[in-house]
């Protein structure tokens, strides 16, 4: 739990997140556990083939359906909702609401932000490293290294060892590598 964990804290600030403080509907939970399911069912099969020899395809419905659930799980403090679009090539735009509190950075931010990116990733062996593009905070153009800095502090008072966006991650159990395609990603097993 600790690597997928890691992953989300990853995720949190960049891409693969969950969306939290929207009301899970019973469409949104179905088109959640279609994708829970596939996972578990993924991790079963892994362990009885070699390593991306079989494929599943989720809409990006239901792939941000997944993210709203697990981010409502986890109880993420801060990221209030995620929107993803799902491009071609291992590409990826989105936006995810931050709500910081009050008064974050003693008044220099306002408490809800939107983070709008373009990224792309590279998937292999299980494992996930994101590049991004461009990178917004509200209207303002941000840097990478600001990432690096967050995810260093989160990772600090998580208590768990800093890394950085240029890492590698851990894809969910089974999983040995993910692609996209307009409104679609696809999860090789």
């Amino acid at each position: 739990m600790a690597k997928i964990n890691s992953l989300l804290t990853v995720a949190a600030v960049l891409l693969f997140v969950p969306a939290r403080g929207v009301e899970l509907g019973p469409e949104v939970r179905a088109k959640a556990e279609k994708v829970q399911a596939a996972l578990r069912t993924i991790e079963t099969e892994a362990r009885r083939m070699s390593p991306g020899q079989r494929s599943m395809t989720f809409s990006e419905a239901e792939f941000n359906a997944w993210i709203a659930f697990r981010l409502d799980e986890e109880k993420e403090p801060y990221v209030k909702s995620a929107e993803f679009k799902l491009l071609a090539d291992d590409k990826v735009e989105g936006r995810i609401l931050l709500v910081l509190g009050r008064s974050p950075a003693g008044g220099l931010l306002s408490e809800r932000q939107d983070l709008v990116f373009s990224a792309g990733f590279e998937a292999r062996e299980g494992r996930i490293r994101i590049g991004l593009d461009s990178l917004f905070l509200g209207t303002q153009k941000l840097s990478p290294s600001v990432i690096d800095l967050i995810i260093g502090v989160v990772s600090r008072l998580q208590g768990a060892e800093p890394t950085s966006i240029r890492d590698w991650y851990d894809l969910p159990p089974g999983v040995e590598k993910l692609r996209t395609q307009p409104g679609r990603l696809v999860v090789i097993y």
